[in-house]
């Protein structure tokens, strides 16, 4: 599960990295392109890759949390008996 998480938060930081270095050199290497039309669909794709990745860890934290708290609740519960 947090390997998971890790590969998913290696694959946004690696998409932004990537995503930065191809706003500032595809003006240098292809002059012609539109950049705005380049750097929108840029932004888009590490958008889509980072919101996934922060759907996913949220995901996991919630899941997290509710075994925690079922955790606790069968903790309490054995105690009553």
């Amino acid at each position: 599960m947090k390997d998971n998480l890790i590969t998913d938060l290696l694959l946004s930081l690696s998409f932004s990295f990537f995503g930065l270095l191809l706003i500032f050199g595809l003006g240098f290497v292809f002059p012609l392109i539109d950049p705005y039309a380049s750097i929108k669909w840029i932004v888009i794709a590490c958008s889509v890759v980072f919101f996934y990745s922060l759907v996913n860890f949220i995901l996991i934290k919630v899941k997290e949390i509710i075994v925690w708290r079922k955790g606790i609740k069968s903790n309490k519960t054995s105690k009553k008996k």
